[in-house]
């Protein structure tokens, strides 16, 4: 029952991304009927042949209808599904909703129809209908817990949409501590950190010493910059507990993520001296000699990691990484070639034609990149502009935008491609060509915050016309007014119009949110600028710590030399 309802769920996102790759043309009318229908099951049948026909053509939206009126019509209720999951994919979640109650009224305990109903009622706001629906679940279903509940709302609702119907569950249910577990989580994936906090340490007030909630509670704690915090959490209960392996290695992973990485492989050697084979210290272990650039001790963790018989395509990934770093590019593609799936498939499958590239065999590293393309159409747009950003990371401009004009010419108004073009030219210096992307896409979607941003910033950065950059980033920031990357953009362009105590207050916010060395460079200078040199100096010798030999905190430093 779970797998099918996610199964369901999975195939309408990759649907949906077809959708928005494929060319957009009107498909022509389907033919009517020509006749009356002398029985219901002439007509369901005409429906869903008509449904077929238009889900062929790429019409989603007749094929709703038309599946719609079938399931009316009909008693079966594995059509009722079908219609239900196609509205649901077309984004009609009225329909959606409508039809999911004809599904029940068909099949009254099937699981999926009603966590479906749950699941639309929730998106429509429809807080009461939804939370009697899960509480009817919760009775009805003791496996299905609210950790899936607290992950389907994840997967498929806003924070204004989930967050109510959760809190609600857990007011149901006070005592629950996976309850209070769920919303927690649900609040850390909506990035509501203090709540996630919160709801972790009431979820391990009933239920102590349990491992996932506290290490829900230190990953909330990260997020709500309290790292000091989340590393005495966990220190505490490692210490309580040294033969805990999990928890070791979320102390390690911890200690890592906050970049104190001596610390780290301290404990991730613990672990190991317990576990000599365990894959995750050794997985770890190898990430941070690589990242040190040890690549000798790094390719021997991967090599151990290799033999333990796990996380074996994790292992060829980053095998293919050490020797493509030593320049050895005939060992790192065989290393590459043999990732057969896993999280670094696309990584890998991009790392070979990276290499190609490296090796002075461009049109090799796009005849690779074509048969990548030829086996997962869906993902065309995301793969070339992956293609373009590797083919202008190794100095082959012209290539990346040969790959840009070729894409468009079969999508002409594809935002992505527009948007990544325009960052390309903007980067090369390019800035006419970079804002008439920009402009076609606003000239489509006038409210497309990242197209508002980019072009304000731009026109802040490339020109004088500060005024209308400043016009451009604030409809952007109107839109999504948390939104770091937008905040820092109107403290530059304030900084450029001489509004320097508002540019401070922008970019301190934007800094607050983001620990981006770009956001810090800027915070730097205004600050520098606006007589406070001693705190331009602490602010850009923290970021350059954490990033060194960031180009834009490299030239900010230089205008701090005497």
């Amino acid at each position: 029952m779970r797998m099918q309802f996610h199964a369901a769920l999975a195939g309408a996102a990759l649907v949906l991304a077809g959708c928005v790759a494929a060319p957009r043309r009107l498909p022509a009318p389907l033919p009517q009927p020509a006749t009356r229908f002398h029985t219901p099951a002439q007509a369901l049948t005409y429906h869903v042949f008509m449904g077929e026909l238009a889900l062929q053509r790429g019409d989603r939206r007749q094929a709703v209808q038309q599946y719609a009126r079938a399931a009316e019509l009909g008693s079966d209720p594995t059509l009722a599904e079908h219609a239900v999951v196609l509205a649901y994919q077309a984004g009609d979640d009225r329909l959606a909703l409508n039809l999911s109650r004809h599904w029940l009224t068909l099949a009254p305990k099937n699981i999926s129809a009603r966590y479906f109903e749950a699941l639309l009622n929730t998106r429509l706001g429809n807080v009461a209908a939804a939370v009697s629906e899960f509480k009817s679940l919760l009775r009805d279903v003791p496996s299905e817990s609210f950790p899936l509940i607290a992950e389907l709302l994840g997967q498929e609702t806003g924070a204004r949409q989930g967050l109510p119907v959760m809190r609600q569950l857990v007011t149901a249910y006070p005592q629950s501590a996976q309850a209070h577990f769920a919303l927690g989580r649900l609040a850390l994936h909506y990035r509501r950190a203090p709540l996630a906090v919160s709801e972790a340490q009431r979820a391990l007030a009933l239920r102590p010493h349990w491992d996932e909630a506290l290490m829900l509670e230190a990953r909330a704690l990260v997020a709500a910059h309290r790292n000091n915090e989340a590393l005495k959490v966990l220190k505490a209960h490692v210490q309580a507990a040294p033969d805990n392996i999990g928890l070791r290695l979320a102390y390690a992973a911890l200690l890592a993520q906050t970049q104190e990485n001596a610390q780290a492989r301290t404990e991730f050697a613990a672990v190991l001296k317990r576990k000599p084979h365990n894959p995750d210290a050794l997985y770890s272990l190898g990430l941070l000699a690589l990242q040190d650039g040890h690549l000798a001790e790094a390719h021997g963790y991967f090599m151990r990691l290799l033999k333990t018989g796990r996380r074996n395509d994790d292992a060829g990934y980053f095998l293919g990484n050490t020797a493509e770093l030593a320049k050895r590019y005939a060992e790192a593609l065989a290393w590459y070639q043999r990732v057969n799936g896993g999280h670094y498939w696309l990584s890998a499958q991009l790392s070979v034609v990276r290499v190609l590239t490296a090796q002075g065999k461009p049109d090799a590293a796009r005849s690779y990149m074509n048969g990548i393309i030829g086996e997962d159409a869906a993902d065309t747009v995301q793969l070339r502009i992956a293609e373009a950003q590797i083919f202008s990371d190794m100095g082959h401009n012209r290539t990346a935008l040969q790959i840009f004009a070729q894409a468009l010419e079969q999508d002409p108004y594809n935002t992505d491609l527009l948007y990544a073009r325009a960052l390309l030219q903007e980067n090369l210096g390019n800035v006419a060509a970079a804002e008439s992307d920009l402009r076609r896409i606003l000239s489509r979607s006038p409210d497309n915050a990242d197209a508002l941003n980019a072009l304000g910033y731009t026109l802040t950065v490339h020109s004088t016309r500060y005024q209308e950059a400043l016009g451009y980033i604030e409809k952007a920031l109107s839109i999504r007014p948390h939104d770091a990357a937008i905040i820092d953009s109107m403290g530059w362009v304030e900084y450029r119009l001489g509004n320097y105590q508002q540019a401070l207050g922008y970019l301190r916010r934007a800094y607050a949110r983001l620990a981006d060395p770009q956001v810090a460079a800027h915070l730097a200078e205004v600050l520098w600028a606006s007589g406070d040199k001693q705190e331009a100096r602490s602010v850009w010798s923290a970021a350059l710590k954490q990033h060194p030999g960031n180009p834009a905190l490299l030239k900010v430093g230089r205008r701090f030399s005497p």
